[in-house]
């Protein structure tokens, strides 16, 4: 027997024959238990009373202890070890009891058949037997021992009958008890199978009600259970609730309220419920509770639940399906009008053999035949097709993609004409069956005026010039069937000058031409194109030829220059009536617009020849007036060297004397006025030096020769270390820099970027001034740079750089005229070289330039 008794967590009783029984027999366990506690306490306590200590009263106060501490070993779940433990403590006191009391015969055997008991209800059998085994074999030996004498009892020995006797009826108790247990748990067994056959049949009817209930609850149709004996309301769900308008409350456990719109629908519906025992779809008008009606499908259905009979109902609003219907109606009366009177070629076709389902007008345009040449028969029945190999290639490409947009394919008309179309397509089902929606479009008509377009287009495009408008008449005389087309500019004296002239078929040489004048005025005065139809008799062109011919219709269109201004004219004649329609008038313009671009083209290459063929004496003229200019240069300077120097020289030598002759009266003031004189003098002094030096740069003709920079750069630092030798400058030059340059001309560049880079370089700590030339060059001469870490300047004001007389430092800061970068950019534009220079404030500057000519090797 396990020590723990564990129910299923279903619920139901354990599998086997253990389960409930076992629990009862621990109950029963724990009962005898306590009783046989009790007893042996109190037999003991009389013993000792009556005897006081003795054998038998210790033996059985013993027993009473072992009793009570089985009991407790129960308590706390050890229901193996009790069970084992009492028939241990029941077959050892009647053995001892036996072998006290000295005989077989003595009250002991009987213990030893409860024992046997005992095991009967708490043991397996394979224990059962091994207990009576050992009680046989007890008594056996006691019955041995007691034939010898060897006990201490008073009764007379017995024979071994007696053992045989007791050991029958023992062998009797073990099968009788064994046959009963096999009943009980038979019994248990079935009992507890008619159990859990009742608990799955509840089971499975609460999930029946709880799937019936969630199916009730949750149904989207309208229900209702209403009892037909008190005609009360039992439950109605949520879309009842909402379909009626009427709270939970105002129906379950009420009479329903009148939901019917009709009392005849509602008679009819009582009547076939009556006699049909159920209502299977009837059409009925519903009423909700704020009086608005619906259309529904009412479906019930009569029950016997007990002794209560029951009617279901089930209410279907129909009022969203039939705006929905309502709706579908308007939208294929709408797709129908839309698909009949489409402009545009729509065809309706089942996908497997092309049976045309629905065809319209338009496509008369396309197949050359009515709607019901087509309808009903498929496209391969109606010759649509070219060949069954063209239509699968139809079919295949729409089912792979799904759709087509713009297929271009070729079909055939009912006249046999192959036609050229675009498709564009749409597969959809019709009651299963895969059907294409299909938009054809003709574009024979659209590919050839594409044609004649490219065609005119390759004709014009790579033309220029006279041959540019030669080509336009060829080809609009071939692309439109006209008589007669002119091209040409107005001329001042009225009429056109022609470009381009042809008369059916041939080419005309150029001419002066005049036209009919009140067309020509008509042309010219209109934006757009103008189109006439000439009187009978009236020419179109006189001085020509064919001055007599007569020309019936005319279209012309002005060509004007970006003003506006009408400079030209393009007209085409056709000597019978002519229909103008869109792709003409587009062409024209595009035509006339091409035409007045090269027209204006050629009227600025005629002024270009004009000016050149004048322009070697404006040459001549212009040379001369700079000619005239530089003279009158020279003479400038000439007289800045000594008309202006001679009076500077008086100055400072009259201020000389001025101050030798006042000796010690002058006044500190005076002295500072003279001084102050005397530094503007020489100011002015090194001002006419430098505009002198600049005049000669600009008039000293170029002696360009080979020089080595890198010496000129050194003398120049050797002159400016004698001139200023406390500045101590850190000067890297890079040796073997030659450039093709006047020598002179590129000594005076160096010693005014050099000299300046020494003066702006004057306060810094440590000056560095560096001259080389820049690594990978981008021109063909090579380019130097002079770099210094001095004052710098700032970038914002660069465009100041080399204009004469502009300083970007004040003259407190640093001396100077403004001429010096002056005269460098004139030396390297003379060069027909470039400069350019950049700084940063306090960071330096550094003059990149080069002297304009390849490098010689």
């Amino acid at each position: 027997m396990p020590d723990h008794i564990t129910p299923r967590p279903d619920g139901f009783p354990p599998e086997g024959s253990s389960g409930t029984l076992d629990q009862h027999r621990v109950k029963a366990l724990r009962v005898l238990l306590l009783a046989a506690g009790f007893a042996a306490l109190t037999i003991a306590l009389a013993l000792f009373l009556r005897d006081g200590i003795t054998q038998l009263s210790l033996m059985v106060g013993a027993t009473s202890v072992l009793l009570w501490m089985l009991g407790l070993l129960l308590q706390r779940g050890h229901v193996t070890i009790a069970a084992h433990g009492l028939v241990l403590l029941i077959l050892t006191i009647a053995t001892v009891t036996t072998v006290i009391t000295g005989g077989v015969r003595s009250a002991g055997v009987f213990v030893l058949v409860s024992a046997i008991v005992l095991a009967s209800s708490f043991f397996s059998r394979g224990k059962m037997v091994a207990v009576v085994l050992y009680c046989i074999l007890a008594l056996g030996l006691i019955n041995w021992f007691e034939q010898r004498g060897m006990l201490p009892g008073t009764l007379p020995p017995t024979g071994w009958a007696v053992w045989v006797i007791q050991t029958v009826v023992i062998g009797i108790i073990l099968i009788s008890a064994l046959a009963g247990q096999y009943r009980l748990q038979e019994a248990f067994d079935t009992q507890k199978e008619a159990l859990r056959l009742a608990y799955e049949a509840e089971a499975a009817l609460k999930e029946s009600q709880e799937r019936f209930k969630a199916l009730f609850r949750n149904n989207p149709v309208a229900c209702l259970v209403q009892s037909l004996d008190n005609r009360l309301t039992v439950d109605v769900n949520d879309a009842y609730v909402l379909a009626s308008g009427f709270s939970r409350s105002d129906l379950v456990g009420q009479q329903p309220p009148n939901l019917w719109a009709d009392p005849a629908e509602e008679q009819a519906f009582r009547n076939t419920l009556k006699t049909q025992g159920r209502v299977n779809g009837m059409h009925a008008r519903g009423l909700r509770r704020d009086g608005s009606q619906f259309d529904s499908l009412v479906y019930a259905e009569l029950i016997q639940q007990g002794n209560e009979r029951l009617m279901i109902g089930m209410v279907v609003d129909m009022s969203a399906e039939e705006k929905s219907r309502s709706a579908l109606q308007q939208s294929e009366a709408r797709f129908s009008k839309a698909f009949r009177h489409s402009p545009i070629c729509m065809t309706l076709t089942r996908l497997s053999d092309g049976l045309y389902l629905e065809v319209n007008a338009a496509c008369e345009q396309v197949f050359g035949g009515r709607p019901e040449d087509f309808i009903g028969k498929t496209s391969l029945e109606a010759g649509v097709w070219p060949s069954q190999q063209v239509r699968e290639n139809y079919v295949n490409t729409m089912r792979r993609n799904g759709r087509l947009m713009g297929y271009e394919t070729e079909v055939r008309n009912l006249r046999g004409e192959l036609v050229e179309v675009k498709v564009w397509a749409e597969i959809f089902d019709i009651e299963g069956e895969a059907c294409a929606l299909s938009f054809v479009l003709n574009v024979a008509e659209e590919k050839r005026r594409r044609s004649m377009l490219m065609n005119l287009a390759e004709g014009v495009s790579p033309k220029i010039g006279q041959a540019f408008f030669l080509s336009v008449t060829e080809h609009m005389v071939a692309a439109l069937g006209a008589t007669c087309v002119v091209i040409g500019e107005t001329a001042k004296e009225g009429g056109i000058n022609t470009l381009g002239l042809m008369h059916n078929g041939d080419l005309q040489p150029n001419r002066h031409v005049r036209l009919h004048e009140p067309s020509l005025a008509a042309m010219l005065a209109r934006e757009d194109l103008c189109v006439i139809d000439l009187p009978a008799g009236v020419p179109l062109l006189s001085d020509v030829p064919f001055a007599d011919e007569h020309s019936h219709t005319v279209a012309g269109i002005a060509l004007r220059d970006p003003d506006g201004t009408a400079i030209g004219l393009l007209a085409v004649a056709w000597e019978h009536s002519a229909q103008i329609g869109a792709d003409f008038q587009a062409l024209t313009s595009i035509f006339a617009s091409r035409s007045s671009a090269e027209l204006m083209r050629l009227q600025s290459d005629w002024k270009i020849q004009r000016l050149q063929d004048t322009l070697e004496l404006r040459v001549q003229a212009r040379t001369e007036e700079l000619q005239h200019i530089n003279r009158e240069l020279d003479s400038f300077a000439y007289s800045v060297s000594h008309d202006l120097k001679s009076p500077l020289r008086s100055i400072d030598g009259f201020m000389h004397v001025l101050r030798e002759q006042m000796g010690d009266r002058v006044r500190p003031e005076d002295d500072a006025i003279i001084s102050r004189v005397m530094a503007s003098a020489s100011r002015m002094g090194s001002l006419i030096k430098d505009l002198l030096a600049l005049a000669r740069v600009s008039q000293t003709q170029l002696q360009r020769t080979w020089a080595n920079l890198s010496d000129m750069a050194e003398e120049v630092i050797r002159q400016e270390r004698q001139r200023d030798p406390e500045n101590p400058v850190e000067v890297t030059i890079e040796p073997d820099l030659f450039a093709d340059c006047d020598p002179h001309l590129a000594r005076i560049a160096l010693e005014n970027l050099l000299g300046n880079a020494w003066k702006y370089s004057r306060n810094t700590l440590q000056p560095r001034i560096e001259f080389g030339r820049v690594p990978h060059s981008v021109t063909n001469a090579p380019m130097f740079f002079v770099r210094d870490n001095g004052a710098g300047f700032d970038m914002s004001r660069s465009d100041r750089l080399f204009k004469p007389f502009t300083r970007l430092h004040q003259p407190s800061e640093f001396q100077g005229s403004g001429i010096g970068l002056a005269t460098v950019h004139r030396i390297i534009e003379r060069h027909g070289g470039q400069i350019h220079g950049e700084g940063e404030v306090g960071r330096g500057a550094v003059f990149q330039f080069v002297f304009g000519r390849t490098i010689r090797d």
